[in-house]
């Protein structure tokens, strides 16, 4: 009878593990696109725009080139306009000016 109890709480050890790993690769899962999805809305450009590569798909490293931006004063045609631009090495990301 012990064998028995033992093998039971074995079992439910490994149920218990499994149950533990399927919900932290859930909770990973979530978080990375989370992360994507904040990432993505954050961005200071349109969706079509964030694909840099223009591969028909954004990527991860891609978001997070586009939301890590920073938004300086020019001036155009005599124009204040506001530009954003990646901070990783200053290229413009998008120019907004008054109409």
């Amino acid at each position: 009878m012990a064998a028995r109890t033992e093998a039971g709480a074995s079992s439910l050890r490994r149920r218990r593990s499994l149950r533990a790993l399927v919900l932290a690769t859930a909770a990973l899962v979530l978080l990375y696109w989370g992360a994507f999805g904040w990432m993505v809305y954050r961005a200071p450009v349109p969706y079509e725009a964030i694909d840099l590569d223009h591969d028909g798909s954004v990527s991860f490293d891609e978001a997070d080139y586009v939301s890590s931006f920073g938004m300086r004063t020019i001036y155009r045609q005599g124009e204040k306009c506001v530009e954003y631009y990646a901070e990783k090495d200053g290229h413009a990301l998008k120019l907004v000016c008054p109409k």
